[in-house]
C-alpha cells in the first residue's frame, strides 16, 4: 500500500515481474497494483453545484419569455376552469329542484280521487274540532260527517256541523262518527283491524292520504320536522297531569307556528294546536290570543 506505514514488513506470497509480456492487445490497461487512482470525484460535484446553483439563479433573475408567457396562460386556463366549475354547479342545482319538483307535482296529478269511509269513537268530552277545521281549508276534498250516539254515552252530546259542498269536488271522505264512553279519539281500520288512537294521529293518517295535503311531501326537510315536532307536542300535552305541565308544552308551540293572517294558508300544525286548546284549555293563554282568534275565525265561526 501507497504512504501507509506498517508494524513489520511481509514477504510477498506471490511476486510479479515489473514487465508482464503478453500479446498484443488494443490498448494496455494500468496497473492497478503500482498506481492508485487519481481521479477526485469529489471535486467534480464541488465544482458542478455551483453551477447548478449559478443557472438557477440566474433563471430565477432572468426567466427566458417563453416561461412568462406559459405562466399566462396557465393562470387563464385555471381561471376559465373554475368560472367553468361555478357555471356547472348552478346547473346542476336548477336541474335537481326541477327533477324534485316534478317528481312532486306528477305524484299529486296522477293520484286517482279518493273516496274512502271512516269510522271514529269520539268522547263527548273530546270534540275532534280539527275535522270541522279540515272542512274549511281542504277545498279540494269534501268532508261528510254523520254522527251517531253509543249506549254508553247518557248525557246531551255537543252539535257537530255537518258541512256539505254545494260543488263537486275530487275527494271524498265519508267519516261516521260515534259519540262513545272512550279515553281518546278512536279510528277504527277495520273489522279485525287495529285503532288508531289520538286526534293527533288520526291527523296524521288522513293527511297521507291526499298527495295534496301530506306535509311529508314537501321539498322543505326544516318545515316537515317543524310539522311533526308540533303534532308531538299537542299528543303529549293530553298526558299531562296538571295544567301547568300543560302550559309549559304549549309555550314550546308558540315559536314554532306561522303567522296565520286572511292571505296565509293554515297547515295541519296550526289545526292540531288549535283544536288541542279549544278541548284541553279552559281559556286560550294570553300570548297566543290574536293566533288563536285567527283560526276561530278561519276555522270555526
Amino acid at each position: 500500500m501507497r504512504n501507509e506505514m506498517a508494524m513489520y514488513a511481509l514477504k510477498p506470497v506471490v511476486t510479479l515481474p515489473d514487465t508482464l509480456h503478453h500479446s498484443k492487445t488494443m490498448y494496455q490497461m494500468r496497473n492497478i497494483h503500482k498506481e492508485r487512482s487519481r481521479d477526485d470525484h469529489t471535486e467534480a460535484v464541488d465544482k458542478i453545484v455551483p453551477d447548478i446553483t449559478e443557472q438557477v439563479i440566474s433563471f430565477l433573475k432572468s426567466p427566458l419569455p417563453e416561461y412568462s408567457l406559459l405562466e399566462e396562460r396557465q393562470e387563464k386556463i385555471l381561471a376559465q376552469l373554475a368560472d367553468l366549475k361555478k357555471q356547472v354547479l348552478i346547473l346542476c342545482n336548477l336541474l335537481k329542484q326541477t327533477n324534485q319538483t316534478a317528481v312532486v307535482d306528477k305524484s299529486n296529478e296522477s293520484q286517482d280521487a279518493v273516496d274512502v269511509n271512516f269510522v271514529i269513537n269520539v268522547n263527548p268530552k273530546m270534540v275532534p274540532y280539527s275535522t270541522l277545521a279540515l272542512q274549511r281549508v281542504w277545498m279540494d276534498t269534501d268532508i261528510r260527517v254523520q254522527t251517531y250516539v253509543h249506549s254508553s254515552i247518557n248525557e246531551e252530546v255537543p252539535p257537530f256541523d255537518q258541512s256539505v259542498s254545494q260543488f263537486p269536488r275530487k275527494n271524498l271522505i265519508k267519516l261516521q262518527l260515534i259519540w262513545k264512553d272512550v279515553a281518546d279519539l278512536e279510528l277504527v281500520t277495520g273489522l279485525h283491524g287495529y285503532t288508531i288512537n289520538g286526534e293527533i294521529n288520526f291527523l296524521r293518517y288522513i293527511s297521507r292520504l291526499i298527495s295534496s295535503h301530506n306535509y311529508e311531501n314537501s321539498m322543505c326537510p326544516e318545515n316537515v320536522n317543524r310539522i311533526d315536532s308540533i303534532l308531538d307536542l299537542c299528543h303529549s300535552i293530553h298526558f299531562q297531569s296538571t295544567l301547568k305541565k300543560k302550559q309549559e308544552l304549549l309555550s314550546l308551540l308558540v315559536d314554532k307556528l306561522n303567522n296565520l293572517s286572511d292571505e296565509t294558508e293554515p297547515d295541519i300544525a296550526d289545526i292540531a294546536v288549535w283544536s288541542t286548546i279549544k278541548q284541553v284549555f279552559p281559556k286560550c293563554p294570553p300570548i297566543l290570543e290574536k293566533w288563536f282568534a285567527t283560526c276561530e275565525k278561519r276555522f270555526y265561526q
